[in-house]
């Protein structure tokens, strides 16, 4: 598959997207094209479209897979790996944020541990930022059971349920 000028920089803004929120461009370009294509994409595949070294890739197709955005996928008879998007990967990744923003929430806590009892002004400081990870972290998981709850089998979008439909 060739992909358009304009698919190329739909791929390029996905990889920008990536690293503007702390991960790598390359990774951000990888999830981009798997996003786009229709078959699954071997490394040598994937670093033709990115134009890309096959070892950059390779370390973030593994990232990809760690964080169930990405899956290994085989062909019978060849022994090179592919990839695809993995079905759920939106969740996943919300998921594996969860976990990161419960660290943040452990760290206050571990703070709060930490200092003393009479600063009162990093006591609130900390405070505020358990309370405001906990909020989150709530609302998130809540927000991602009410997805869970929908149809999502035929791969269209979500029905707008409630908002004036």
């Amino acid at each position: 598959m060739k992909l358009s000028e304009r698919t190329s920089e739909f791929i390029e803004k996905i990889g920008l997207l990536f690293e503007h929120g702390g991960s790598t461009r390359t990774h951000g370009r990888l999830m981009g094209l798997l996003l786009v294509h229709d078959k699954p994409l071997s490394l040598d595949e994937m670093a033709d479209h990115l134009q890309v070294s096959k070892a950059s890739l390779s370390t973030n197709a593994r990232m990809a897979v760690q964080i169930g955005m990405a899956q290994r996928v085989s062909r019978p008879g060849d022994r090179k790996d592919y990839y695809e998007m993995t079905p759920g990967s939106f969740e996943n990744m919300v998921s594996h944020r969860l976990q990161a923003i419960d660290v943040f929430i452990h760290l206050a806590n571990d703070g709060l541990e930490a200092v003393e009892a009479d600063n009162k002004t990093a006591r609130a400081r900390l405070e505020q930022m358990k309370d405001f990870y906990q909020f989150f972290l709530e609302e998130l998981k809540q927000s991602l059971a009410r997805w869970r709850e929908l149809d999502h089998s035929h791969g269209s979008r979500p029905v707008n349920r409630g908002r004036g439909s």
